[in-house]
């Protein structure tokens, strides 16, 4: 007599399978935010809205996956390998988005920092390149200034002894080893102002920050006055103003002197 053995097949969770092929499709989504951004393809906010609607598909497949987890469990059907593949790659996602979120609840930033609240440096070139999607370049004063003196105390021209050839050229070598592409740079010669205009990606999303910085003659040496701007939105993630610090502290470094203000 032949002995047959009885083999039951285990059905895999429905749950499971949706829930791993939401979060692969959530990861392409995000992605193609990020990329058409990088490549000036989308504005910051269009972009935005894409990787966010990943992050939505995201949550979703962490849903499906917690759900299928239940079922898993209380009927044994096969699919936890996809259950727990879905979770991980939805939490890939999530994590450093709300990560983010959270880190810019409560942040004080300023979309536009100058040194020079009054008499804010002037851009000539970006205006004309830059696209219409972008922030306008023209300081609005008023409370944004008032915000200023009260978030940045300490951003405040800077002044020399140095004549400002001297000092243009020094900010070159620097906005060179910053990496910041320089857009234009007009040296100053008698009684016109030295002018750099540079673009710089910030962290943590590598958005764009306009730069001008001028250089202008005074009885005594020369005063730099710096402008940074973030081109998309209405957050900059304190970036404009560490920006302005950092140049100016090490410019007064180099020039063997503290930072007067």
């Amino acid at each position: 007599m032949i002995r047959r053995r009885l083999y039951i097949e285990e059905r895999m969770s429905r749950l499971a399978v949706w829930s791993l092929r939401t979060a692969i499709f959530a990861f392409p989504v995000t992605l193609i935010g990020a990329a058409l951004y990088a490549t000036e393809t989308l504005d910051f906010r269009s972009a935005a809205y894409t990787v966010l609607a990943g992050v939505g598909v995201a949550v979703l497949a962490l849903l499906l996956a917690f759900a299928g987890f239940v079922v898993i469990w209380n009927e044994g059907l096969k699919g936890l390998g996809r259950v727990i593949g879905a979770a991980a790659l939805a939490l890939l996602l999530i994590t450093p988005t709300a990560t983010l979120a959270a880190l810019a609840v409560g942040l004080k930033t300023l979309p536009d920092v100058t040194s020079d609240t009054e008499d804010p440096p002037e851009f000539v070139t970006l205006g004309t390149v830059r696209s219409r999607a972008s922030t306008g370049l023209a300081y609005p004063g008023g409370k944004l200034a008032d915000d200023q003196l009260d978030i940045y105390p300490g951003i405040k021209p800077i002044t020399f002894d140095a004549p400002p050839d001297e000092i243009f050229r020094v900010l070159m070598n620097m906005v060179t080893r910053h990496k910041w592409l320089v857009v234009d740079s007009v040296p100053p010669r008698g009684e016109r102002d030295g002018r750099i205009e540079a673009v710089a990606r910030s962290l943590p999303f590598g958005l764009r920050d306009d730069m001008v910085i001028r250089v202008r003659r005074t009885p005594t040496g020369s005063i730099v006055d710096m402008r940074s701007v973030a081109r998309s939105g209405n957050r900059d993630f304190g970036s404009n103003a560490r920006r302005i610090d950092q140049l100016f502290d090490e410019l007064a470094d180099q020039q063997g002197r503290p930072r007067r203000q």
